[in-house]
Parts: C-alpha cells; structure tokens; sequence
C-alpha cells in the first residue's frame, strides 16, 4: 500500500514540475519545510523524483530551540527566511494577539512565502476536516476562498494559459498519506532521524504558544521554555501601557496571559472571572 502511494507521489511531483519551471525555470519548487515529518517527507519525495526544488523554512522568532538545531544539522541546504518583522513586532504594531479566529502570525510569517512559485506542501487529508477537502493540485486565487483543483494535463495542453499573476499554486504530494505512512517512509524507506521533539511526547512541532494549540501544550511550553515566555510578558506590558487592553478592566500582563490562553473571548473571560468571584 505504501508503495503505491510512494509511486503515485512522485508521478504527481514529477507532473507538477512542469508547471513549477514554467514559472520558475532556474528554481523549480518552492518546498514548505517546517522540519516535521510531513514535510521530511515531501522533501525526501522531492529528492527521489529528482526535481528542482528549494526547501525553505520560515523562521518566526517562537520557533523551539532543538527544531532549528535540527534542521541545520541534517537540512543544511534548507533556506531559513527570516521575518521582516519579529512576532514581538507584529504584535506591538498591530496592538492586538493572535488568536484562533485572528491569525496574523501565520499569514505574515509563514503563508506570505513562496510568491510566484508553485510551493510544495505537506498537509494530508487525516490531519483536520478542512484539510480533507484540499486537493492534490490547487490554484488560489487573491483571497484563500478562491481554490480551484487543477488538472495539470490540461494546464500543459494549453500552454499554462491559466496562470496570472495574482495566482498561487500548490501540491501536496502526500495528502491520501497516513500518519503510519508518514512514519514507515522515514523510518524504513529513506530511514532518515526525526527532530527529538517527536521523542519527548510532542506530536505536532511548530511555534511555541501557539493560538492554535492545546491548553496543555502551552502549559508544557510555559514550563520548558520560560525564557520565550517572559518575552511575552514583557511585550504584553508594552501593550497594556499602549492601550491596548483597555477591554479588561486594570489588566495586568498576568490578567492578559490568561485570557489569551483560555482561547476565549473577552467577554467570555470576563463573564467566567465574574461568576468565579461570586462562589
């Protein structure tokens, strides 16, 4: 079964590839490496069907210590982009923080990358609801709703007439992979070492203190990695002296931590501290 999507991945990367020189003739793909497995993946894929590829890692200044270790020492060839702004910045300039409705972060550190190339990336079906209605080949248009599946045989047939300057293309070679695919390829295929993050109990790697992560995940962060926590707090402090808190009452940096853990909204937070007090 492995083997058939292995092949069935590197048929479609090898397709692909005429669409991505067409717009980018000296550089190929531009590959989303984040140093987790899914992306190993792609990026070993990428290898094995002998395209021209960059493997880029977008760089977002809350990424875990031992991931960056990880991906300069077993992906030196991989690019780390750095921001032109830090999250610490962002935040500052944009007088609020991300949250799970609102995620600036994501779009301005990691999604604004790989413009004008067809970006290879490696999200799979199992992973969420949304991701299972992604297609292998897709063409977004100016706003993210605008996807559009591709038939790549049919963008050769007419001399890629389709492509505009306002589109962006992306493959996902791996999206009918499971989780036991993914591991089975690494480990007994291109038998290739994992970031140790895996080993320690983590089953997703990405920025610490994620809006998007579990409570107890940015629990566990605040305690390994309290030196990217008091960063936090001291931008939280700027804020609040800027205004930027004024919807809860005296906030202190502590008042704001835990509303913007609680993934809450203000008023939730503050409906919940009220009845918390009365009993």
């Amino acid at each position: 079964m492995l083997t058939k999507k292995i092949e069935d991945s590197l048929s479609l990367i090898r397709k692909a590839e005429n669409l991505a020189l067409h717009m980018q003739p000296e550089r190929g793909f531009w590959l989303a490496f984040s140093g987790g497995k899914d992306s190993q993946c792609i990026y070993h894929l990428a290898k094995m069907a002998g395209v021209r590829f960059e493997a880029h890692y977008s760089l977002t200044t809350l990424d875990p210590p031992e991931l960056v270790r990880f991906i300069r020492s077993q992906y030196p060839d991989v690019v780390r982009d750095r921001p032109e702004k830090s999250f610490v910045q962002l935040c500052l300039g944009k007088g609020i923080m991300p949250t799970r409705v609102i995620r600036f972060c994501c779009s301005e550190l990691k999604e604004s990358q790989g413009k004008g190339f067809v970006t290879m990336i490696g999200i799979r079906k199992e992973e969420s609801a949304r991701r299972g209605k992604r297609n292998a080949v897709e063409r977004t248009g100016r706003r993210k709703a605008d996807r559009a599946e591709m038939d790549l045989t049919g963008m050769q047939e007419s001399g890629f007439q389709c492509v505009k300057g306002s589109d962006r293309f992306t493959v996902a070679p791996i999206l009918e992979w499971t989780h036991e695919d993914v591991w089975d390829f690494l480990n007994k295929v291109v038998k290739v070492p994992h970031c140790e993050l895996y080993d320690k109990g983590r089953t997703r790697l990405g920025c610490l203190f994620c809006p998007m992560s579990s409570l107890n995940s940015i629990h566990r962060d605040e305690q390994e990695y309290p030196k990217y926590k008091a960063v936090l707090m001291r931008m939280i402090r700027r804020m609040i002296e800027a205004g930027c808190f004024q919807k809860i009452p005296d906030a202190t940096p502590e008042d704001v931590w835990e509303w913007w853990i609680s993934k809450e909204s203000v008023e939730k937070y503050l409906l919940r501290k009220k009845q918390a007090k009365l009993f």
